[in-house]
């Protein structure tokens, strides 16, 4: 199809003739202008395409039809799609860089704004997410990984109470029990030895080499004593605590920054 435009920077299409090259020679003996001789050939350009320009403008050094360029369309006051960041003064297009990617584009301003509050919740709660990661991300211990989310500490304190419970009473019926709930089997062998270590007063330190099943990170069971178990609760009890101060001070520093580039600043070491 062949597109006919006029030779102007606000170029206009002049018509149209949908044939083929072959088919212009066949049935127009090669010229385009022969239903409209009125026209001057050499004051239009002819264009062979699929579709028309929807800007059209005339290039005078390479004697072609083109787009407009946005800065074109701008001249000549035809509407564009502006981005964050620019607007149009005197027909020409300003762009003002955004200072961080914080900054929201005020259209009527023409300048970035900035919402300190709300981008101080948002550098809380990516805080927030690492504090969560550190509470109840696994952790290493003695070569096995444990897990630790909120229903496996739940599991951590029943091995404590159960340990500390047991480590006290003198029924050896009501240990028993307490070691079944641990699922420790007391054999009859077992059931002697805590006989003799309630009698010596050394129950406690017996019941902590005790071998109970647990789950791990990559969910393998393996056998831990009821000692190894207390000593990982420990240790992510530490854990929670040294979390939770150093979030606490990243939170009153979040809370004192004047600008982005202090809010930037602030890392979790």
């Amino acid at each position: 199809m062949f597109y006919i435009y006029s030779k102007e920077k606000k170029s206009r299409l002049a018509f149209t003739v949908n044939l083929t090259a072959d088919e212009v020679m066949q049935f127009m003996e090669g010229n385009l202008f022969l239903d409209y001789p009125e026209l001057t050939p050499s004051q239009y350009v002819v264009i062979e395409r699929n579709e028309a320009f929807k800007y059209p403008t005339y290039d005078e050094a390479t004697n072609t039809i083109r787009e407009m360029t946005r800065e074109e369309l701008i001249e000549e006051d035809i509407e564009v799609q502006l981005a964050p960041g620019e607007y149009i003064e005197d027909k020409k297009l300003k762009v003002v860089p955004q200072p961080s990617s914080y900054h929201t584009w005020n259209i009527v301003s023409h300048e970035w704004d900035i919402d300190m509050n709300g981008v101080k919740k948002t550098f809380k709660h990516k805080f927030q997410a690492i504090l969560l990661e550190k509470l109840f991300g696994s952790f290493e211990y003695k070569g096995k990984v444990f897990q630790m989310r909120d229903y496996d500490e739940i599991n951590f304190i029943r091995v404590k109470i159960a340990l500390d419970i047991a480590s006290e009473t003198t029924d050896i019926e009501v240990l028993k029990e307490a070691l079944h709930d641990l699922e420790i089997v007391v054999t009859s062998d077992l059931e002697e030895k805590l006989k003799n270590v309630m009698k010596s007063g050394k129950l406690k330190e017996f019941l902590k080499s005790l071998n109970t099943k647990w789950r791990l990170q990559d969910n393998s069971v393996a056998d831990i004593s009821l000692g190894d178990i207390n000593q990982v609760y420990l240790k992510w009890i530490l854990k929670v605590i040294t979390a939770q101060n150093k979030y606490t001070a990243i939170f009153i520093e979040i809370e004192k920054a004047k600008t982005v580039e202090d809010l930037e600043k602030i890392e979790w070491d």
